[in-house]
């Protein structure tokens, strides 16, 4: 999907749809974040949420409201509705992206909340159209030109049908469950993620390991004349 000023980072998003379940200052926005373990599925770095604060604040997707009874020591961000309706623009956009092959469904299943039901539904029924297209395509493109490429060809071919294959087969899946679910909405709640973590224990990515301050050439020279 082309980039713009109106464009929103994997960061960005996150954000948004997390915010959209409930308020929350930076430290606990990161422990939710962890707990979902986006790095693996999204591509987001957690050292990068508060760069994102910062734009969404300054785009005004997001603003400061009053903290837990009354603390205003901690910056609490809510979603505004302009916020809202970028996120679900950018939901949608994402999901309809023309090559389907690469559609973040992860990052679009973790916000689809946002959405009715009828229309997250909707966009991974297309999605399921768009990839039998592009199996149909590779399928072809493999049956008439593996007798006159090499073996790493035919692997390349071959890995994107498996791919694909797969990803129809997880679309279905994903659509047959989310018509099934009993509710629609985020899937903690409007309970706080600290007090969800303090309550199930459940396990969350491992904090990033503090790093140093970085040593220069200056700090290498007077080591070595201290030796």
């Amino acid at each position: 999907m082309a980039r713009s000023a109106d464009t929103l980072s994997r960061i960005d998003v996150l954000v948004l749809s997390t915010l959209a379940r409930a308020p929350m200052h930076g430290y606990e926005l990161k422990l939710e974040l962890r707990y979902k373990h986006v790095q693996w599925w999204a591509k987001c770095e957690h050292g990068h949420l508060y760069a994102a604060l910062t734009r969404l604040e300054r785009r005004g997707d997001i603003k400061h409201v009053r903290g837990e009874n009354g603390n205003s020591q901690r910056r609490v961000y809510a979603l505004t509705p302009a916020g809202q309706r970028r996120a679900k623009r950018w939901l949608e956009e994402l999901a309809t992206a023309d090559d389907g092959t690469y559609f973040d469904v992860d990052l679009f299943l973790a916000g689809a909340f946002l959405l009715d039901r009828d229309r997250a539904v909707a966009i991974l029924e297309q999605r399921r159209k768009t990839l039998q297209g592009q199996l149909a395509e590779a399928t072809a493109l493999k049956d008439s030109m593996g007798g006159y490429v090499p073996a790493v060809a035919r692997l390349i071919m071959q890995h994107r049908i498996d791919h694909l294959a797969r990803e129809i087969a997880f679309s279905d899946t994903a659509a047959e469950a989310l018509r099934a679910e009993a509710t629609w909405g985020p899937f903690l709640g409007q309970e706080p993620i600290g007090e969800f973590l303090q309550r199930t224990r459940a396990p969350v990515e491992p904090a990033a390991p503090r790093r140093g301050p970085a040593r220069g050439k200056g700090a290498a020279r007077s080591n070595s004349r201290q030796s």
